[in-house]
């Protein structure tokens, strides 16, 4: 029998100029920014996040298709 292995959750941290962003974060804004669109985050079955701090924004592309974007600080 096997011992499981201690999952480490990383918390990773985005730090661009005098600014600071948890990805968690992030994270947390853009599924906020799809359900406000309507949708429901069970639906979400494929997500990718692309940062850019020179705009202080991350973009998105949920399932896709549907894209969106938040503020990044």
């Amino acid at each position: 029998m096997e011992k499981e292995k201690n999952q480490v959750a990383p918390e990773v941290v985005l730090q661009y100029r005098e600014y600071e962003a948890n990805m968690d974060d992030v994270l947390a804004r853009v599924k906020a920014h799809y359900v406000a669109k309507g949708h429901k985050e069970e639906s979400i079955e494929d997500l990718q996040v692309y940062v850019k701090p020179e705009d202080f924004t991350a973009y998105y592309v949920i399932n896709d298709g549907i894209v969106g974007k938040v503020n990044l600080f």
